[in-house]
């Protein structure tokens, strides 16, 4: 965490600026669908077996050129029609003038480490697999990565993050409040404290790593869920670096009114791919031998009432044909039975 620079931008004007960018970069989404599917259409019917005959002809090759081009410009049209509805989205976005009034409330509070914003800001394209056809580009979801996160645990609560310094214009996803200029950490331990659940996004950075000793000094276990979207090396340094913090605030510091320091909770191992090599009839019908992405959420990890760890993997190895449906599928299975046991959850006092 740090000190707030410029505040949040708000107001009437900003907000009206960004439905109308809303409502343009929709326009043009559809625009570009109209114009790219008809075509991939166009282009691909020309190597369908009865039109290959035809390839010696000049009307098939004008044909395929002219169904390319209008596929390219869709696709060109619809990816500014995506990057208009987030600039948008963050003209329109909710901001709060005080944390003050949120112990009353209802809310997930979300730590993040502020570098991962842009990439938390950028646009969903998991769906760009090995097998991934061009028509399946129109059908990506509309979501930055952060709102696709704030929709999964909306339902908890409303969710409530610390605006980064020198933010202007805050990202589409929590709704973003300022810090005060002094101890930043008082704050933010109040906020934990109220929290209905804590979703905390793993980093090795110092800011985040005293959030976790925070949380596990005041929360009780099954209110943390730490979401992963670090690689295994970026989760083993945030491992340690817990490790050597809970360490010093644990001889040094005193615990929860009328508690004790509980021992630091085992983080489990990073899972690696279930199948790092795909078997050669699927690479047959879908593509690489190796699958070469992999989900942006990597996965999530929970704690018992013991503060025993359980990390749920989204192994995209584990699909045997990957596309936007089975992809979806995946991730609303692993999680169901997480939120099920979250929204058990009584109402904080």
């Amino acid at each position: 965490m740090g000190v707030p620079g410029k505040p949040l931008l708000r107001g009437t004007e900003p907000a009206a600026r960004g439905r109308r960018l809303v409502v343009g970069g929709w326009a043009l989404r559809l625009a570009g669908a109209a114009l790219g599917l008809p075509g991939w259409l166009v282009f691909s019917s020309g190597f369908h077996s009865d039109h290959l005959s035809e390839v010696t002809q000049l009307a098939w090759w004008l044909r395929g050129l002219g169904g390319l081009v209008a596929l390219l410009a869709g696709l060109a049209v619809f990816g500014a029609g995506r990057l208009l509805v987030v600039r948008g989205k963050r003209y329109a976005a909710e901001v709060i003038d005080s944390f003050d009034a949120l112990p009353d409330s209802r809310y997930v509070l979300y730590l993040r480490p502020f570098s991962n914003d842009s990439e938390m800001a950028s646009l969903n394209t998991d769906i760009q697999s090995g097998g991934a056809q061009p028509p399946n580009l129109f059908f990506l979801s509309g979501l930055t990565h952060e709102e696709a996160l704030v929709r999964r645990f909306g339902r908890l609560g409303r969710v409530i993050a610390v605006g980064r310094p020198g933010e202007h214009l805050p990202p589409p996803g929590a709704v973003r409040g300022q810090l005060p200029l002094d101890d930043w950490r008082a704050t933010v331990s109040g906020l934990i404290a109220g929290a209905h659940v804590v979703l905390m996004s793993v980093g090795p950075g110092p800011g985040t790593v005293w959030e976790f000793t925070e949380a596990v000094r005041l929360l009780p276990p099954s209110r943390l869920v730490l979401v992963v979207y670090s690689d295994a090396v970026t989760y083993q340094c945030f491992r340690d670096a817990v490790a050597v913090e809970y360490e010093r605030r644990s001889a040094t510091e005193a615990p929860a009114p009328g508690a004790s320091w509980p021992p630091l909770p085992a983080l489990p191992d990073y899972p690696p791919p279930a199948r790092p090599h795909r078997p050669r009839w699927e690479v047959l019908l879908n593509g690489r031998k190796r699958l070469r992405w992999d989900f942006v959420l990597k996965g999530v990890v929970v704690f018992a009432p013991d503060w025993k760890a359980g990390f749920t993997r989204f192994d995209p190895t584990t699909l045997r044909l990957p596309n936007p449906l089975t992809v979806t599928r995946l991730v609303r299975r692993e999680l169901r039975p997480i939120m099920d046991e979250l929204g058990t959850l009584a109402a904080r006092e």
